[in-house]
């Protein structure tokens, strides 16, 4: 009895993790996508960024947009960095407001921003305290 928990146990443990890779894997592919004359990465029609490289330490200039209703692009914007692999957090940007339309966006804003280290990073996005969505990014070194 004791071995067959044993082993019900380390089949379980394994199909979780072969279930968390695959997740993983697929979480959260950001899409690259056309708005306007420029190439976005993000979620189209709800925020994205002009596709530029990320290097690792390197501030950049970025520029944000956002689709949606007036009321939830209102309030501070904030963008939290969590790179995959070691899990840790930064904070990337921060700004008061929003401003307005740019490229067929309803918002927008300018950032500078800069990602400690390279590899597959995840850039959380909230506006007035509110999740808005998640960009997945690779940092080279």
């Amino acid at each position: 009895m004791k071995k067959f928990l044993i082993v019900c146990s380390i089949i379980f443990l394994v199909a979780c993790q072969q279930q968390d890779s695959r997740e993983h894997s697929d979480e959260n592919k950001t899409e690259k996508f056309e708005a306007g004359s420029y190439t976005m990465l993000g979620i189209e029609e709800k925020v994205g960024l002009i596709y530029a490289p990320f290097i690792a330490g390197e501030n950049q200039k970025y520029m944000w947009h956002f689709w949606g209703e007036e009321e939830e692009l209102e309030g501070e914007f904030i963008v939290k960095g969590k790179h995959v692999d070691s899990g840790e957090t930064v904070e990337v940007f921060k700004a008061q407001s929003l401003t307005g339309p740019h490229n067929g966006a309803d918002a927008s804003i300018p950032s500078l921003m800069s990602l400690p280290e390279s590899g597959e990073w995840r850039l959380n996005t909230s506006i007035g305290g509110e999740h808005f969505g998640t960009i997945t990014v690779e940092v080279k070194e």
